[in-house]
């Protein structure tokens, strides 16, 4: 009988001990994530302390470049004419796996690589982030149609990662780049330059008030003539840039594909002030986007503020601006990546 008792209470310690075993597991468990709101609203639960993590838009990847912090990559998150240019120089970013495709991403292959967080621009497709979700990996989705909005993206980016000091840092040589032109523009532009800012369909597609590029006019001393339009990348009739009359041209990051001469050359275009003082600039760079989603575009704000307004930059070296900001947030000066100002 005494034999019987002892064995109850063996059993009953054994069970509390199991009891509160299971409590700490769980209370462990909960510790190591913990919840977020991201740039679209929603809530997501990430882990803490992430080591492996994807960009499936290079606007993300940028960042992570940014923040030094591309050893946590599975994948190489920055893509075109900057990923080839960093593929002759960099063998880590060489070794990893390109997930994009022709078609759009390989999402069987990036969830192979087991990423515990994949940061995503917030247009992304539902569907897509749904596909992620249901493999049981967290999307965070960010965005920067606006500055203020890449500044956002960088401090949520930053914060996910747990280095809000670095996201900072980045944040301050962006903004002292836009105090710089800021500074040099007030008390001399009495009216903004008219410009029209053209992208990657034709001369007819323009950029309106709800892109990244209205805000790059409006900084360097600019005014966007399409910025009653909405939308992104609005075509245009001849008649309606006859009708806006710009001053200056500006054609977008996609290496002139529509031809500067053509352009010069149309007869609809004879009228237009742009082309009869053959105002128009290709924005420059020939390895990456600087009029595009990106705190990086802030070298597409000095670049156009001096451009337009040369009297006041004239002792702006731009390739110089160009490497010291790649050097430090890219890993290598612009020139290193065979950067050139075209």
């Amino acid at each position: 009988m005494k034999t019987l008792k002892i064995s109850k209470m063996t059993l009953l310690i054994c069970l509390l001990l199991c009891f509160f075993s299971g409590c700490d597991f769980i209370s462990e468990k909960q510790v190591k994530t913990r919840t977020i709101t991201d740039q679209l609203g929603r809530e997501v639960t990430i882990p803490k302390h992430p080591k492996k993590i994807a960009a499936l838009h290079h606007f993300g990847g940028k960042i992570i470049y940014a923040l030094n912090l591309q050893d946590l990559l599975v994948d190489r998150s920055i893509y075109g004419k900057e990923a080839d240019a960093r593929s002759k120089i960099d063998k880590a970013f060489t070794a990893l796996p390109n997930i994009i495709e022709s078609h759009g991403y390989n999402v069987e292959g990036l969830v192979s690589l087991n990423p515990e967080i994949i940061f995503a621009y917030a247009s992304m497709n539902k569907l897509e982030i749904d596909q992620f979700k249901n493999a049981g990996i967290p999307v965070v989705a960010i965005k920067g149609e606006t500055i203020e909005e890449s500044y956002t993206a960088i401090r949520l980016v930053s914060d996910v990662l747990d280095v809000k000091d670095k996201g900072e840092v980045y944040i301050k040589a962006c903004q002292d780049l836009l105090d710089m032109v800021q500074n040099r523009l007030k008390g001399h532009v009495e009216k903004p330059v008219a410009v029209m800012f053209a992208g990657p369909r034709s001369i007819f597609s323009v950029a309106t008030g709800n892109m990244i590029q209205n805000q790059i006019l409006n900084l360097s001393g600019a005014t966007n003539v399409a910025i009653e339009l909405t939308g992104f990348w609005a075509d245009v009739s001849p008649e309606q840039i006859a009708k806006w009359n710009p001053d200056v041209i500006f054609l977008g990051s996609y290496l002139d594909v529509y031809g500067k001469d053509k352009i010069l050359e149309n007869p609809q275009f004879q009228t237009i002030t742009a082309i009869k003082e053959k105002k128009i600039f290709s924005f420059p760079s020939n390895i990456g986007w600087w009029d595009y989603p990106a705190p990086h575009c802030v070298m597409g704000v000095v670049w156009s503020a001096k451009t337009l307004y040369p009297e006041l930059f004239a002792d702006i070296d731009m390739m110089a601006v160009a490497n010291a900001f790649y050097k430090q947030f890219v890993g290598y000066s612009f020139e290193e990546l065979g950067g050139r100002l075209d």
